[in-house]
């Protein structure tokens, strides 16, 4: 197939785009370089450097005629207030209509929209974890708010143009390889331990949320194209299925990282997020796809990717690395 990726210059872009081409694939990455590497693009694809929101994109896809559009392109920022909302609007409304009008002037079947995952979800109660795809939506962030009305473009170009869509969650992603662009609170942890530094949580730290590791996020991408007609149409969540809080996420990394250094609590009266965990049952029927990755090995990979150095140690380690895991592990059933 001829695939193009929006934001392939991203975290999960960039991976996909090596997965895709690694499995036979034609790839070429639309990218404005806003937040995205140049570096991390794949050599192997074809590089367009186009913002989504410029009408150049539609002459692009008219000539290059993919298959299937997956659009991962996002604004990426720390808060989102002010010009922030403005500019999620901008990117993820206009931007995305954008990406539908030039799907269907140039005849493309499919398009695979990336979109949020827990934070999309209000305050839900323990016994109705972990909520399924059709849970009420309760966005409270610029970003989730426009997703959201994404979602719901999306579907409308599927009724009004018949353009055939797979519409994906994502859990919180973690095992980034960029140390200068990190968003995952793992990859920061793992950052201030590497400089023998405090990192700070703010409020409890034990609000639970799902994580899953990227490679199998792009196992689950991978898994659409092989069973494109059972995602048709669909809305999945690409998840772990299970729920860890950040005081675990970085009890476990101190430990794999031998560490006792101990974070900085902050009150903060303005943070009120729930407990989500998503359930992934409807993404495992219909695509045959499951994440394989563990927790506390993904956190291992996660931290060889960002310390090399560790990688090497890992290796020399057969031994006592299986110890380090186990002791990691335990760590879940105490907190």
């Amino acid at each position: 197939m001829k695939i193009a990726i929006t934001g392939g210059a991203g975290f999960v872009g960039s991976h996909l785009t090596a997965a895709y081409l690694n499995a036979g694939h034609d790839v070429f990455v639309i990218d404005s370089l806003a937040t995205g590497s140049r570096e991390a693009v794949d050599p192997r694809a074809r590089f367009y450097q186009v913002d989504i929101r410029d009408g150049k994109l539609q002459q692009l896809l008219q000539c290059e005629r993919p298959d299937i559009v997956s659009h991962h392109a996002t604004q990426q920022h720390e808060t989102g207030t002010g010009a922030h909302t403005l500019t999620d609007a901008d990117v993820h409304v206009r931007g995305l209509i954008n990406v539908l009008d030039s799907c269907v002037n140039a005849s493309v079947r499919r398009i695979i929209f990336a979109s949020g995952g827990n934070s999309m979800y209000g305050r839900v109660h323990a016994d109705q974890l972990p909520v399924q795809e059709d849970t009420a939506l309760y966005p409270r962030s610029a970003q989730d708010i426009s997703k959201v009305a994404g979602e719901w473009y999306v579907r409308y170009y599927t009724q009004q143009y018949g353009l055939t869509h797979t519409i994906l969650r994502y859990a919180d992603i973690y095992g980034e390889t960029n140390s200068t662009t990190l968003h995952h609170p793992l990859s920061y942890f793992i950052r201030m331990l590497m400089e023998q530094k405090r990192p700070i949580i703010r409020g409890s730290g034990n609000e639970m949320r799902d994580h899953i590791f990227i490679d199998d996020v792009i196992q689950a991408n991978l898994q659409i194209l092989k069973n494109i007609e059972r995602g048709e149409n669909r809305t999945l969540h690409i998840s772990s299925g299970q729920g860890y809080t950040l005081n675990q996420l970085y009890h476990m990394a101190a430990i794999i990282e031998e560490s006792n250094i101990e974070p900085i609590y902050l009150s903060s009266p303005y943070l009120d997020s729930p407990s989500i965990i998503m359930d992934n049952t409807r993404a495992r029927h219909l695509l045959g796809w499951q994440p394989t990755t563990t927790l506390s090995e993904g956190i291992r990979q996660a931290i060889a990717q960002l310390l090399p150095q560790k990688a090497m140690q890992f290796q020399h380690s057969e031994l006592r690395t299986p110890q380090i895991v186990l002791a990691a592990e335990a760590t879940l059933s105490r907190a």
